[in-house]
């Protein structure tokens, strides 16, 4: 008799999992690609190639039970010692091989908050942040009130809600250890699993609700209006391949904002201490986001010109295309069945409130224009969960009816970084008041 293959078991260790991620990456982008009923989805690469791998590791679990396991943790003082608050290579305590990434990705935002370019937006950006702020607001509280009224804990209230639509999938990985810690077993893939929901139904209403806007409130057809004719930037790169691409034709640039991004994540480990001593629950990111968010104005405010959004952003994204695949991967699916059916209300109706605050609330205060449509589809973009999706909707806006300048400046600022730093308060008070 043939024996079976890992007759006695197979583990995947931690670093086994980061290199199986990059593969299963590719091939979900491949699928993409190939399968343009998916691309039409707007689901995300590592999102679904990573699903496929986590249910076919349920199903071996189920069906052969022991003979593969994910060692989802590792001691390696060397791959984590850019986030650990030490000076020396002490084995520090059991924590997740992605968390490097994590950080990194937050580490981007804040180098890219710079409040010269905020202030661009002027007063309309304020205003909007305050809509976005206020939208946050209110998912936390009818997230916590939809899990209440269904008999559930209020945390999974806030993880499905504001932590994963408002925050994406970053901060709902970012704070899930906090949310397990608070009482919320699975807290990873109900986030992970709330903000594929809420892509998914951003991609699918932000559109249709702005072009509903430009159709019957402004009475426009196939063009916007003349005053917004200023011509759009091109796409930026997409997919794994093509950010790394993109980043290999600027060597120099690339690692010099590596480096800055390096030293920001080591000073923001002992940030992230003294936070924590101080008594309040912050996600595990906001030391080095805050360091970064730092550097970037000194940068600014001193008149320096090496620092640059799109370099960061090119960084940002690998991050957290690899971080994501890693973390779906690595989801324990069985602890989604007890929240599964709680989960679906919640955000239903999280997707029901932001749609009628776009469209009754943010195109009025915004102005009542074309302007203001797009900023209304762009808010559902990323108040459901990504400012990709916000981007790529309003691309499809601008080629239907025309470009929309102020809305993609204001909109990029506030849904890319400002918003992080309000949604990281505002999670972190609700989730110390559930406690």
């Amino acid at each position: 008799m043939i024996p079976l293959p890992f007759a006695t078991g197979l583990t995947l260790g931690p670093f086994a999992l980061l290199v199986l991620a990059l593969p299963v990456l590719l091939l979900g982008e491949a699928a993409i690609r190939r399968l343009p009923r998916l691309a039409r989805w707007n689901i995300p690469a590592p999102i679904l190639s990573g699903l496929v791998v986590a249910v076919a590791l349920l199903a071996c679990a189920e069906w052969l039970p022991g003979r593969i396991t994910l060692q989802g943790s590792t001691a390696d003082a060397v791959w984590l010692w850019s986030i650990l608050p030490q000076w020396d290579l002490a084995a520090p305590k059991p924590t997740d091989v992605e968390r490097p990434l994590l950080i990194l990705f937050f580490t981007c935002i804040g180098l890219n908050a710079s409040w010269a370019v905020a202030r661009q937006g002027g007063r309309t950006l304020l205003v909007y942040l305050a809509l976005a702020a206020s939208v946050a607001a209110l998912q936390l509280a009818s997230g916590a009130a939809t899990a209440l009224a269904l008999g559930q804990s209020p945390l999974l209230g806030l993880m499905a809600g504001c932590v994963s639509l408002m925050g994406g999938f970053g901060t709902a990985a970012g704070f899930a250890p906090e949310f397990e810690k608070a009482g919320l077993p699975g807290a990873a893939a109900i986030g992970i699993a709330a903000a594929a929901f809420g892509v998914i139904a951003g991609g699918l209403i932000a559109g249709p609700i702005a072009g509903r806007l430009v159709r019957t409130k402004l009475g426009l057809g196939a063009t916007a209006p003349a005053a917004s004719a200023e011509p759009e930037a091109p796409a930026p790169a997409h997919g794994f391949i093509a950010e790394l691409q993109d980043l290999a034709r600027n060597p120099g640039s690339v690692l010099l904002h590596l480096a800055a991004l390096f030293v920001c994540m080591k000073l923001g480990a002992f940030v992230s201490v003294q936070l924590q001593q101080a008594g309040i629950t912050f996600p595990v990111y906001m030391g080095s986001m805050l360091v970064a968010a730092g550097l970037r104005n000194l940068h600014d405010a001193a008149g320096g010109t090496w620092l640059r959004s799109d370099r960061t952003d090119g960084v940002a994204s690998v991050a957290l295309m690899w971080l994501l695949t890693v973390v779906m991967i690595d989801l324990q699916l069985h602890q989604l069945a007890h929240a599964a059916w709680p989960m679906l209300v919640i955000l239903a109706v999280q997707v029901a409130l932001i749609a009628a605050i776009a469209y009754w609330i943010v195109f009025r205060v915004m102005g009542r224009n074309y302007e203001a449509a797009t900023m209304s589809a762009g808010l559902i973009g990323f108040g459901l969960g990504a400012t990709v999706n916000a981007v790529a909707t309003m691309r499809e806006l601008a080629r239907r009816f025309g470009p929309a300048p102020r809305a993609f400046l204001i909109v990029t600022v506030v849904g890319a970084f400002l918003i992080d730093f309000v949604n990281a308060v505002l999670i972190t008070t609700a989730l110390n008041l559930c406690r």
